[in-house]
């Protein structure tokens, strides 16, 4: 057994007790906990004065009489362009001018910011994004298929923190703890500036599907978010020097009975996901296998960085095969509403 497989063997033997912990309700508020409050339900109606059908998050603006009789603007984040498309959703339902009324969860950051659950339109119609437990609305059309990784899929199961049951402040070292400590995850998110931040985050993204395709010694991974493309190099047993420090990254991989072991270094200083940094030392391991009960595609997956880390992370991402297509992302970072710590 081979040293990444050993690694991953070990991933393996730990998923079981991982899937135990976490309950629905963690599971309902990664993501956008950081900058909205599921607790913190709110109603409010207005006149909408500007739609913004962008991604990574479309935004609609509206304004407000509050409490005193006075004109406010208000926001509400959406879910990205791609993602509304696909339930059908345009600009024309949010046609300037006309009322809505919008259930949603308050902003940490803006008194005026929230995060949209469901609307009401002037026309009696009624788009529910988010539930009032605050889970997600996704979907797309599944199909059935072989063993191969080879295909479009599209994430079943959303987990926390990145799927790492390990995944807490305590572990990282005092190096690690200064960095995070300077981060301000809510302005600096690398996502802000459209980066996937890295490849096990590009598998992370809700309601956006990725192919995976083999051309020759070669598997070419594309991620519809933030147009994130991975080639994974078959031919190789080591990573060349002279290949450049990515967000990304740089794989090499082989084949196992039937599933593809990927060892992935040469990363740029960034992030994994939101709330955990690495530095250009990261290395990370991934395992894509097809589980043959399920038709699911699974991929285990480890992350070590011990200039700030006591400890590997690891976890798991569980796609379903679609024959839905992956579209451009085009993430504008100048569009779209800006953090701000108002409050």
């Amino acid at each position: 057994m081979s040293y990444l497989q050993s690694r991953l063997t070990q991933v393996e033997l730990r998923m079981g007790v991982f899937l135990v912990l976490y309950t629905p309700l963690a599971l309902a508020h990664h993501g956008w906990g950081p900058h909205y409050d599921g607790e913190a339900h709110i109603t409010v109606t207005g006149v909408i004065t500007k739609f913004e059908f962008v991604n990574p998050h479309s935004f609609i603006y509206m304004d407000v009489l509050n409490e005193a009789g006075e004109t406010e603007e208000r926001w509400c984040e959406m879910q990205a362009r791609t993602q509304l498309q696909r339930r059908n959703v345009s600009e024309e339902q949010f046609k300037l001018g006309s009322t809505i009324t919008i259930e949603g969860f308050m902003s940490r950051f803006d008194p005026l910011g929230c995060e949209f659950g469901t609307g009401h339109f002037y026309d009696g119609t009624v788009l529910t994004l988010r539930q009032r437990d605050g889970r997600s609305l996704y979907g797309a059309p599944l199909m059935e298929g072989n063993a191969s990784i080879v295909g479009t899929w599209y994430p079943e199961v959303f987990l926390p923190e990145g799927g790492s049951v390990e995944d807490s402040h305590f572990e990282l070292t005092v190096e690690g703890k200064a960095a995070h400590a300077e981060f301000d995850w809510v302005t600096q998110n690398p996502t802000l500036r459209c980066s996937p931040a890295s490849n096990i985050r590009a598998w992370s993204s809700p309601g956006t599907p990725t192919s995976i395709e083999r051309r020759g010694d070669e598997i070419h991974i594309r991620h519809e978010f933030m147009d994130a493309e991975r080639i994974i190099y078959l031919d190789r047993t080591e990573h060349s020097v002279d290949e450049p420090l990515t967000d990304l990254g740089h794989s090499i991989g082989q084949f196992e009975n039937g599933a593809l072991y990927v060892e992935t270094a040469r990363f740029a200083a960034g992030a994994l996901w939101a709330g955990r940094l690495n530095t250009e030392i990261l290395t990370t391991t991934e395992k894509l296998w097809v589980d043959p009960r399920t038709g699911y595609l699974n991929i285990d997956w480890t992350a070590y960085d011990p200039n700030y880390y006591m400890e590997e992370h690891r976890g798991t991402r569980t796609l379903t095969r679609t024959d839905i297509s992956v579209d451009r992302f085009d993430c504008d970072p100048d569009l779209g509403h800006a953090p701000t710590d108002s409050i």
